[in-house]
């Protein structure tokens, strides 16, 4: 006679059935975090430069007497007078509410738009990310 094995070894269907859905429903959570906190390092990092844009705006006022004027941010750092088309710096992320720099208000940004700083009187007015 033929003797039933009885020894099984391996998963069965609607155990791997179980395990994928528990991965798939983990990542399902995962990837929404995961973007969330890239989101925020790029808008700490736009912060960071417009920020250093910001202090050599004020480097530029010192050097120049107070002249007034838009300046306009490089991916350098640096700033210029007149609009760079090539080497304009281009904000990277997407802040939820306006941010203050340096006690002026800068509204919040899309992502891939310009930074432009207004001097007026020796000092800086207004800061734009458009």
């Amino acid at each position: 006679m033929l003797k039933k094995l009885t020894n099984k070894k391996g998963f069965t269907l609607m155990e791997m059935l179980i395990v994928v859905a528990i991965i798939a429903i983990l990542v399902a959570i995962a990837i929404p975090t995961f973007n969330s906190a890239l989101n925020k390092s790029k808008v700490a990092a736009d912060t960071a430069n417009i920020r250093s844009g910001y202090a050599a705006v004020q480097v530029q006022i010192l050097t120049e007497d107070g002249a007034a004027g838009t300046y306009y941010l490089k991916k350098d750092g640096s700033v210029v007078t007149t609009d760079p088309t090539t080497n304009a710096y281009k904000t990277q992320g997407k802040p939820a509410a306006a941010t203050e720099i340096a006690g002026i208000s800068v509204d919040a940004w899309e992502a891939n738009k310009s930074v432009t700083y207004t001097v007026a009187d020796g000092k800086v007015t207004k800061i734009e990310v458009k």
